[in-house]
């Protein structure tokens, strides 16, 4: 399944400058346990991280990882082409 976004590391610094600069548009910054994840429209550059496959996003978009809203959760997760619950990758 094609999806307009990607899920995508990036550094604290980049996320802080993405902020400040007006450019998230569309993204969305998630705070994790392991680090803060971008989810960002496939070829807009934003994240400075490497882009996470299917299986990857799947496993860092869980609720026990997530430092915030689930709401925001699960709206990431969809954006991907995630189910909104963790640990089932879509087959649509």
């Amino acid at each position: 399944m094609q999806t307009a976004f990607q899920a995508r590391r990036i550094s604290k610094r980049r996320a802080d400058e993405i902020k400040r600069s007006g450019l998230l548009g569309r993204s969305l910054l998630l705070d994790t346990f392991n680090g803060i994840i971008l989810i960002e429209p496939v070829g807009s550059n934003l994240g400075d991280g490497d882009i996470l496959s299917l299986e990857e996003a799947d496993y860092e978009l869980q609720p026990v990882w997530h430092l915030g809203p689930k709401a925001i959760l699960r709206e990431a997760r969809r954006r991907v082409g995630l189910e909104a619950e963790a640990g089932q990758l879509s087959s649509v």
